[in-house]
C-alpha cells in the first residue's frame, strides 16, 4: 500500500523539482539577454543614435536650454510619444542614452513577459517559453527601431487584453481595451494596428451574431475614430514636409515583385533573429527553434480557434505586406519579432488533460537544447558588441574634437559593420555629436512624421537622403548649403577624393583622421 501511494508522490516531487529548475533557467537567460544593452557603450543599432539625439534635443526644448529651438518644435501629438516621454523621464536622473538603453532593457523583459502571459491566456505549452528570449534581438532590435520595440510588449499585452475582452465582453474589459488602445496608439502605429486587427478578428471566433458582433466592436470604432482625428491634425497643421522622405506617399513597394522576390519565403524568418544572409545559420537556428515543439511532441490546439488567430495575421503580414509603404521604410521585415510569440501560442499545454507519450528524457534533451541555443545566440550578441566597443575608439576620439552646440553635416559612405553583420550600423552615426555635444546634426530625424521634435517649416534643410550619400564624388556643397554646417563627419573605408568638400564660398579644413572617419570644420567664408 505504501509503496502504491509513495509513486505518484515521487513523480509528483520530480515534476516540480524539473519545473523550478527550468524557472531558474529562464530567468538566468532573460537576465543575460537583459546585459546585452551594457556592453557596447553605443549599441549598433541602426538607428539608435537618431532616437537618442531626439530625446536629448527634447530634454533641452522642454528645459528651455536648447540652442535650435529657433528651428525646431515639440509635436506631442505623434504616435512616437510613450518612447520617448518614457527616456525623457529617466533623462533627468541618468544620461540620455543610458535612460535609452534601461527603456531598452525593460522593453525586453516587457516583452518576455508579455508572451508568457500570452501563452498563459491560451494554455498554450509552458516548456516553449525558450522560444520568448531570442526573437527580440532580431532586425527591429538590430536596426534600433526603439519606438517600436518599446511598443511590441504592449502589443503583446493588448493582445491578451482583446483575448479576453472577445471570450467576455463586459462593459469593464471595453474600457480596458480602449484605454490600452490609446496607450498603445501613442507607442507606434503600427504595432497599433496589428494589435487591434488582431483583437477584432478574436471576436468572430467566440460570437457568429452580427448584432452582437457590432457591439463588441465599439471600444475598436473608438480607437478608429483616434486614428481619424491624427489624420485631421496632420493635414490641419500640414506636418507632412513636401518632398519629405517620411512624407505619406500612396505609393508602396512590394519586395516580392522583383527578381529576388522570392527571397520573401525564407528571409522573414531570418529576420527574427538576424538582418544579413552571412548570418545564414542564424536561420538554421530559427528552423529548430520552430521545429522544438514537434521535437517535445507538443501537440497542435485545434479547440481553441482564437489561438490560430495571431498567427494568421503574421502570415497575412509576411506574404502581403510591402516592404515600404507611406515612407515607412523595412515595414513587414520588423514584423518578425512577433513570429516567435504567437507561433507557442498553437501548442497547448499538457496541463489541458493529454498525456504525452514522448519519454521525459527526450523532452529534456529537446528543452537543453533551447537553453544552449539562446545561450549561444546571447553569447554570439555579446562578443560582437564588445568587438564593435574596440571598433568604434577612434570615433570617440574624433568626437571629442568638436566643439559642442555647432551644426554638422554626417557623411557615411561605408554604413555597414563587419563585425555586427549589420549593413546600416554607422548610417545615422555622426547623430552621437547631438546626443552628447547638444550639436544638430543632418539628416535628422526631425524631418519624418512621427518624430516628437520637428523642422519648423521655415528652417527645413535641403538636405534629403539620395545618391550623393552613397559616393564622396556626388556630393554638391550647394544642393545641400554646405555653408550652415561647422563640422563635417565622414565615415569611409576607401581614401576620400583630393578635392573632397571644395567649394567657392567657405575654407573646409581637415581637423583629424581616424581609421574609418574624417573630421572636417568649415571655417572662414568669403
Amino acid at each position: 500500500m505504501s509503496t502504491t501511494l509513495n509513486l505518484p508522490l515521487d513523480a509528483s516531487h520530480a515534476a516540480s523539482g524539473a519545473a523550478r529548475v527550468r524557472l531558474i533557467l529562464l530567468v538566468t537567460t532573460t537576465l543575460f539577454g537583459g546585459a546585452l544593452f551594457w556592453i557596447a557603450p553605443r549599441p549598433p543599432m541602426g538607428d539608435i543614435a537618431q532616437h537618442v539625439a531626439q530625446i536629448a534635443l527634447l530634454r533641452d526644448l522642454v528645459t528651455g536650454t536648447s540652442p535650435w529651438a529657433d528651428i525646431v518644435w515639440i509635436n506631442w501629438f505623434t504616435p512616437y510619444l510613450l518612447p520617448y516621454v518614457f527616456a525623457l523621464a529617466l533623462s533627468f536622473v541618468m544620461p540620455v542614452l543610458a535612460a535609452v538603453k534601461f527603456v531598452m532593457m525593460l522593453a525586453y523583459f516587457g516583452f518576455v513577459a508579455g508572451g508568457v502571459a500570452l501563452r498563459k491566456t491560451f494554455e498554450a505549452d509552458e516548456r516553449l517559453d525558450w522560444l520568448l528570449m531570442p526573437g527580440f534581438f532580431g532586425l527591429a532590435w538590430q536596426y534600433g527601431f526603439y519606438p517600436y520595440i518599446v511598443a511590441v510588449p504592449l502589443g503583446l499585452l493588448f493582445m491578451v487584453l482583446a483575448r479576453r475582452y472577445a471570450a467576455a465582453p463586459t462593459a469593464v474589459h471595453a474600457l480596458g481595451i480602449f484605454a490600452a488602445g490609446v496607450v498603445l496608439f501613442f507607442a507606434h502605429g503600427l504595432v497599433f494596428l496589428f494589435a487591434c486587427a488582431v483583437g477584432v478578428a478574436f471576436i468572430p471566433c467566440f460570437t457568429r451574431r452580427a448584432g452582437a458582433i457590432a457591439r463588441i466592436l465599439l471600444p475598436y470604432v473608438l480607437l478608429g475614430l483616434l486614428i481619424v482625428g491624427y489624420l485631421w491634425f496632420v493635414k490641419r497643421n500640414a506636418l507632412v514636409i513636401p518632398n519629405d522622405p517620411g512624407a505619406a506617399d500612396p505609393v508602396a513597394v512590394w519586395d516580392w515583385m522583383g527578381p529576388y522576390g522570392w527571397h520573401r519565403a525564407y528571409n522573414f524568418v531570418l529576420y527574427t533573429l538576424a538582418t544579413e544572409t552571412r548570418d545564414w545559420y542564424s536561420l538554421l537556428g530559427e528552423v529548430f527553434l520552430l521545429a522544438a515543439p514537434w521535437f517535445m511532441g507538443a501537440k497542435l490546439n485545434r479547440r481553441d480557434p482564437s489561438a490560430w488567430v495571431p498567427m494568421l495575421a503574421i502570415l497575412v503580414v509576411w506574404f502581403v505586406a510591402p516592404t515600404n509603404a507611406l515612407g515607412i521604410d523595412l515595414l513587414y521585415q520588423r514584423f518578425a519579432i512577433f513570429l516567435l510569440p504567437v507561433y507557442v501560442l498553437l501548442f497547448r499545454s499538457a496541463s489541458t488533460g493529454e498525456r504525452w507519450t514522448l519519454p521525459a528524457a527526450r523532452i529534456g534533451v529537446v528543452e537543453m537544447l533551447l537553453v544552449l541555443f539562446c545561450w549561444g545566440y546571447f553569447g554570439t550578441l555579446a562578443v560582437r558588441e564588445y568587438r564593435f566597443a574596440a571598433e568604434n575608439e577612434p570615433f570617440e576620439a574624433l568626437l571629442a574634437l568638436a566643439q559642442p552646440e555647432q551644426r554638422a553635416l554626417g557623411l557615411i559612405y561605408s554604413p555597414e559593420s563587419d563585425i555586427v553583420h549589420n549593413r546600416w550600423t554607422y548610417h545615422t552615426y555622426a547623430l552621437w555629436y547631438q546626443a552628447e555635444n547638444k550639436g544638430f546634426v543632418d539628416f535628422n530625424f526631425a524631418f519624418f512624421l512621427p518624430d516628437v521634435v520637428r523642422f519648423k517649416h521655415d528652417h527645413i534643410p535641403p538636405v534629403r537622403p539620395g545618391p550623393w550619400m552613397d559616393e564622396p564624388g556626388t556630393f554638391d556643397w550647394h544642393k545641400v548649403d554646405g555653408r550652415i554646417y561647422r563640422y563635417f563627419f565622414v565615415r569611409h573605408t576607401e581614401p576620400l577624393p583630393a578635392n573632397f568638400l571644395r567649394n567657392d564660398e567657405c575654407e573646409v579644413a581637415l581637423v583629424k583622421s581616424v581609421p574609418n572617419w574624417s573630421l572636417y570644420e568649415r571655417r572662414a567664408c568669403h
